[in-house]
């Protein structure tokens, strides 16, 4: 029986790598691809070891033309992807004017671009072979704007209504294209973002990676179009009418938490 093989990108750290481990427990052939070469190696060694086949990519998908070049060099080794993890993606916490547009436009890239790129080009071979699965990263902050870290949040619903519209397309080819969106994660998502004194980071207890990687995994072999995991994440979306509310209350001020992963 030939090995199913996934594509996870972000595979490094957090999530990524957790569903690394869940792939690998499966006896599932890797590819993997973040920007830090020698952690890559080192997860790509120890998969090895337990007789998964892992490829790697160190590369910056913050650059389209990354993207591509992966997918290009996969098509030419004939290597066939059954599922692909687009998880990729970071976030800043700050107010919208005083954000670099050059730091701006690197999480518009990777956040949209790149993930619409994988999902466009595997979907459409997955199709043309009548079987397979995405998952795209979104969170919590898909449901809703997001004060200080409003383009972030706008990332996250663009990848929300894109693959929803996807899966949608894609009813009774084999297919599906799910969006996970978590609330806030114990990763380095927070430091990257400068999201540590953000309010509702401060009074959450972040999710373990491990069980959102695992909640993940399970919506996406259902075929589910998407989910949230965590009975407190469910709630504040469902009361997101509230938290919109409040953004017109405080509007001047920095009270207001955005619910992002």
């Amino acid at each position: 029986m030939t090995m199913k093989t996934a594509l996870i990108t972000g595979a490094s750290g957090g999530i990524g790598l957790e569903f690394v481990k869940i792939f690998a427990q499966k006896q599932v052939n890797l590819i993997l691809v973040a920007r830090n070469e020698i952690r890559l190696q080192e997860i790509a060694n120890d998969l090895s070891k337990n007789g998964i086949d892992a490829k790697f990519f160190a590369k910056d998908l913050s650059k389209i033309e990354n993207a591509i070049e992966i997918y290009n060099d996969i098509k030419k080794k004939n290597i066939v992807i059954d599922y692909v993890i687009n998880n990729a993606g970071f976030g800043i916490n700050n107010e919208y004017t005083d954000i670099s547009w050059e730091k701006e436009l690197e999480m518009f890239n990777l956040n949209m671009l790149t993930l619409s790129y994988f999902t466009k080009v595997f979907a459409k071979d997955m199709k043309q072979r009548g079987y397979g699965r995405i998952l795209n990263v979104g969170s919590t902050g898909s449901f809703q704007p997001g004060p200080y870290m409003a383009g972030y949040c706008a990332t996250k619903a663009f990848i929300l209504n894109l693959s929803e519209a996807v899966n949608y397309e894609l009813k009774g080819t084999g297919v599906s294209v799910t969006t996970l969106c978590p609330g806030v994660t114990n990763t380095s998502f927070s430091d990257v973002a400068g999201s540590n004194n953000n309010l509702l980071v401060k009074m959450t207890r972040g999710a373990n990676p491990a069980g959102v990687a695992r909640y993940g995994f399970k919506i996406m072999m259902k075929g589910k179009y998407s989910g949230i995991p965590g009975f407190m994440n469910k709630l504040m979306v469902f009361f997101q009418s509230v938290f919109e509310q409040e953004i017109n209350h405080n509007n001047s001020g920095k009270t207001f938490a955005s619910i992002a992963s």
